[in-house]
């Protein structure tokens, strides 16, 4: 589904060049969960961003379902990330001047081949998949943490994306929720999604199948049982 070919991602500045990412190969296969691992600053968040489009490589090949996609215009770019990639971020990244069923429509409204009407009735799906139903119509600010968070991976689906990439989705969560949010992570994957995640905690690792950790910009391989 996701191959990253010697990746690597170079920071310069005008006397000194930082190597956050150093030729990291990563191959993520249809319905897997991989979760990265390793301490602030080693590059698992900057790997997902290039992984999700958002950054390139200094040099290196990415391969979404099939498709060589590091070379594309920032059009086809954005096509990829809207039709095949959903993203889940530890600050929800919510529109506070929305309602909840507006934030979760929103990625289809950049879309011309969904009407209103039909983007609407996605929405509600997931938020009922999600267990919101009953919150759609209320505020970001009106709902709690875990709740931002379900919304916000409502929003992730909505566009049946083909891989979802979730970045550190539990940090801003109490334990309790952090333990729904990735039983329902857990469940979708059972469902068919493919999901990498970027995490710090060796619990919430623990859900998924496989784990790589990453440290000063390279990768090793670690197999883990789930739970």
């Amino acid at each position: 589904m996701l191959e990253l070919k010697h990746i690597t991602k170079v920071f310069r500045t005008q006397d000194m060049e930082t190597y956050a990412i150093d030729d990291v190969c990563l191959d993520v296969g249809k319905g897997e969960f991989v979760s990265i691992m390793g301490q602030s600053g080693c590059g698992k968040s900057t790997l997902l961003n290039i992984a999700g489009l958002l950054d390139e490589p200094t040099e290196g090949k990415i391969v979404l379902d099939g498709q060589n996609v590091e070379d594309l215009d920032d059009k086809g770019k954005a096509f990829i990330r809207n039709r095949k990639i959903g993203f889940i971020f530890q600050s929800f990244h919510l529109i506070s001047s929305l309602n909840i069923i507006d934030n979760v429509m929103l990625p289809l409204t950049f879309r011309d081949d969904i009407s209103h009407s039909k983007a609407k009735g996605k929405a509600e799906s997931m938020l009922e998949a999600v267990g919101l139903a009953h919150r759609m119509h209320h505020f970001p600010a009106q709902l709690s943490g875990g709740q931002c968070q379900r919304a916000a991976i409502a929003r992730a689906l909505v566009t049946d994306p083909e891989i979802i990439l979730a970045d550190e989705p539990t940090g801003n969560l109490d334990s309790r929720n952090s333990t729904e949010i990735m039983e329902l992570l857990k469940k979708l994957n059972s469902s068919g999604k493919t999901i990498l995640m970027v995490t710090h905690s060796d619990e919430i690792a623990r859900y998924t199948g496989r784990t790589v950790t990453m440290a000063d910009g390279h990768l090793s391989d670690i197999k883990t049982a789930s739970l």
